[in-house]
């Protein structure tokens, strides 16, 4: 995007950015300077900053080019100023989410010396690094703005405050949704494949009891941020908990699973996954009592 070359690049509101020597100073302000050229959806957007004294700036994403003038009103900035309040402060999704603040005391070099971002944005969700360590991990819910879609720019707050420089987005994969039989686990503890008329291919992955758990080595979570489960109960129901790489590795997300009435009985439950995921889907099963808890016909990484 800017590694000395300003082609795609427009400014909103006042003030404005001077290029030399492949760096980009603000002067003057409030403005946005921002990449006109193309609109972004998942991507990992990386540049080094730098701030002199008590100094203020951020990074604007995910605002439409109606907005550029105001890009917070539609989209989201993280912050940079490392003495402002919490939801303000270097590494803040600003207003919204305050950073780790033990993380980014660690991570963060002293004004005058360069730092470099690396904001990672997938679907909703906002993962900030700061010098290579996460920050801040933030997922919107707020309907009257989104990160799926929209322009990137670099705040401008007065003369000198702050540079810019190595400006570069990788446009990251979407997830396609796949489904996954329950019954194709590649490895499991206590499970069984169950025969119902009523499922997928005829088959389930049943006989669950508190505790048990089934890995598909074929479904990666990486990148997925929902879980969809077609279930049933005859007994007293349960929950899945989807995890990473093992049966005890990071924790996705959960989901309950109601009785339906029989196990030829079946029903959708679904829920968000957050969190940091690269290995294998592993689906462990909980519950208060033990013997046939819940099936499951299928599930759809998201």
């Amino acid at each position: 995007m800017f590694t000395g070359t300003t082609t795609g690049w427009s400014q909103a509101g006042s003030g404005s950015f001077a290029n030399a020597d492949g760096t980009l100073s603000s002067r003057g302000g409030p403005g946005n300077y921002w990449y006109s050229a193309k609109e972004f959806g998942s991507y990992s957007l990386k540049l080094d900053w730098r701030l002199t004294g008590d100094g203020d700036s951020g990074i604007f994403l995910g605002f439409p080019a109606s907005g550029a003038a105001d890009p917070g009103a539609g989209g989201y900035e993280v912050a940079i100023d490392a003495s402002a309040a919490a939801n303000a402060t270097t590494g803040a999704v600003y207003g919204a989410q305050a950073p780790d603040a033990t993380a980014r005391d660690a991570a963060l070099n002293p004004p005058g010396q360069w730092n470099t971002f690396e904001l990672l944005v997938e679907g909703e969700r906002l993962r900030v690094l700061l010098n290579g360590r996460q920050v801040n991990d933030f997922t919107n819910t707020d309907p009257a703005r989104s990160l799926r879609q929209g322009h990137i720019g670099l705040q401008n707050l007065g003369d000198g405050t702050v540079s810019f420089r190595n400006v570069r987005v990788k446009e990251l994969g979407v997830v396609t949704p796949t489904q996954v039989q329950g019954e194709a686990y590649t490895s499991s503890s206590g499970v069984q494949t169950a025969g119902h008329a009523g499922a997928v291919g005829g088959q389930t992955v049943g006989y669950i009891d508190n505790g048990d758990w089934a890995a598909y080595s074929q479904a990666s979570t990486t990148g997925a941020r929902s879980f969809t489960a077609r279930v049933s109960s005859g007994g007293a129901g349960g929950r899945i908990e989807i995890r990473s790489g093992s049966s005890t590795g990071p924790l996705l997300g959960s989901v309950a699973v109601p009785n339906t009435g029989s196990f030829d009985t079946f029903t959708t439950v679904t829920t968000t996954l957050t969190g940091t995921a690269t290995g294998q889907t592993v689906l462990v099963f909980t519950g208060a009592t033990s013997g046939g808890l819940f099936d499951v016909d299928h599930f759809t990484l998201g």
